[in-house]
């Protein structure tokens, strides 16, 4: 038994002695770790190199969470002072290659004028805003950039109320801006001017527009714009003031105002856009569009073709019920209401097609307002940011493209002028706190225009020649001038 108590005692040492040796062993080699990893020096991490593919600027989130990032700290005067810089380089570069270069003559338009390509227009544009909601930068750019030849109460504060500057400045709608208004849109190819219009807008004015239309061999839409007291009964006023003042009459004289060959009703009838027609209900509206109507217009000297702005789902089938002849989209941001959206247009055409209706699609370079506060919800539908950049013409030439696809009879552009919603096609020049259209020139948009305009038309003829259609097989879609069902 004491041999046996001594075996145990022994082997209780050893085991103990055992675990005391790894204990220190393990504390060697922690202190070793240690001292290697404080004297070594940090390795520098390489960059991402890519294979020069075409990827170079394509960086997974992977590889670049992988590396250690220091983000560059804040500072908003560095920044504004780094955007100014550059945007003065960019001016200076653009007009040295000005002064070097000779100036790109304007292309000669190839093709006729095309009625089916319609585009909006406004007889004045509001520069300034009056009383500013809030104090903005807008002040300093005024106060730059001084410009006399618009009038304004002693009280009132210039503040620009447009993103983009204007070649022609800040112009005062005259006959002489009027023509070379009218002189780039026919020189684009395009045959009809949409004018948004309301009673208060200048008689004197809307004769001018009207006479220089018909130099130029353009004809005038009138789109009846939104206003205070607006009714079925005054609606009908506003369509007898056109067609006896500016119309055929009835000896079927050439008029400036837009008529169109109506295949149904075998006559020539005048076009009208209504802006936001579903403010009124359609019950009110059969009164005017209905045969039976007290007030209609169906088969007398004063009916026309009746398009009506729509913006949501439901308002196509307003329409329908209403009595109209076809509905447009007018907001050229795609994403901001259903009827604005690209991939709709495709069900709305179908919707159109089914109950002989016109469908008709607006199509813009962009929309970029001045605006630095959020809209309201009750505004726009709900949309709250409706902004869409220019991506140096690619927005616009989408929507040329999915205008073509879905074999579009008439396409609305949204617009010539309209800088208070930054949608126009006019000519821009690079000022300081403003946007411009470079790398472009300042009449980018305008050689767009024509350049798609021009494959508009080629597009029509092209799908007549491939199906080999002759006149007695032609159908609406297919007709490319001053006829619709």
């Amino acid at each position: 038994m004491t041999v046996v108590g001594g075996h145990k005692l022994s082997s209780i040492k050893s085991m103990k002695l055992f675990v005391c040796l790894i204990g220190v062993s393990s504390f060697l080699l922690l202190i070793f770790c240690l001292y290697t990893t404080i004297s070594t020096p940090e390795k520098e991490v390489a960059p991402l190199s890519l294979p020069n593919d075409g990827y170079q600027n394509v960086v997974s989130y992977e590889l670049w969470r992988s590396q250690t990032i220091i983000p560059e700290k804040y500072n908003e005067h560095q920044v504004k002072a780094r955007i100014i810089r550059d945007k003065i380089k960019r001016l200076v570069a653009n007009n040295q290659h000005q002064a070097t270069a000779p100036a790109a003559e304007h292309r000669n338009r190839t093709i006729p004028l095309n009625r089916n390509v319609q585009i909006f227009y406004h007889g004045t544009v509001a520069w300034y805003k009056s009383q500013p909601t809030r104090p903005s930068g807008d002040r300093l750019v005024a106060r730059i950039y001084e410009n006399n030849s618009v009038s304004f109460k002693p009280n009132d504060e210039q503040i620009i109320n447009t993103a983009f500057y204007p070649k022609r400045r800040l112009y005062n709608t005259s006959e002489a801006i009027v023509r070379e208004h009218f002189n780039e849109i026919q020189n684009c190819g395009i045959g009809t001017v949409i004018l948004g219009w309301q009673p208060n807008f200048s008689d004197y004015l809307l004769r001018v527009i009207f006479k220089v239309a018909q130099h130029y061999d353009l004809q005038i839409v009138i789109e009846i714009l939104e206003y205070a007291d607006r009714t079925i009964e005054s609606i009908r006023s506003n369509i007898k003031y056109f067609t006896d003042g500016f119309g055929k009459g009835p000896a079927g004289i050439e008029s400036t105002l837009s008529y169109y060959n109506v295949l149904s009703k075998k006559r020539e009838l005048p076009l009208f856009y209504i802006r936001k027609a579903y403010r009124i209900g359609d019950t009110e509206w059969k009164r005017l569009l209905s045969r039976n109507g007290i007030l209609t217009i169906r088969g007398t000297s004063y009916d026309a073709i009746l398009v009506a702005h729509i913006t949501s789902k439901d308002h196509k089938s307003i329409v329908r019920r209403s009595g109209f002849d076809g509905f447009y989209t007018y907001l050229p941001s795609n994403g901001a209401n259903y009827a604005s959206t690209w991939k709709n247009w495709n069900q709305l055409k179908k919707f159109a097609d089914s109950y002989r209706l016109l469908f008709v699609p607006t199509i813009g370079p962009g929309y970029y307002d001045r605006r630095k506060y959020e809209r309201k919800v009750n505004q726009n539908h709900g949309i709250t940011n409706i902004k869409r950049y220019r991506s140096n013409g690619q927005y616009f030439d989408v929507g040329w493209r999915t205008s073509l696809k879905n074999n579009l009879q008439i396409i609305t552009i949204n617009s010539y002028n309209n800088w208070v919603d930054g949608t126009q096609i006019e000519a821009a020049i690079p000022v300081f706190g403003f946007r411009d259209y470079l790398p472009g020139p300042p009449e980018k948009y305008l050689d767009l225009t024509q350049s798609w305009v021009e494959e508009y038309v080629k597009y029509k003829w092209n799908n007549i020649k491939l199906n080999k259609k002759t006149d007695l097989t032609l159908n609406c879609y297919d007709f490319i001038n001053n006829t619709i069902c």
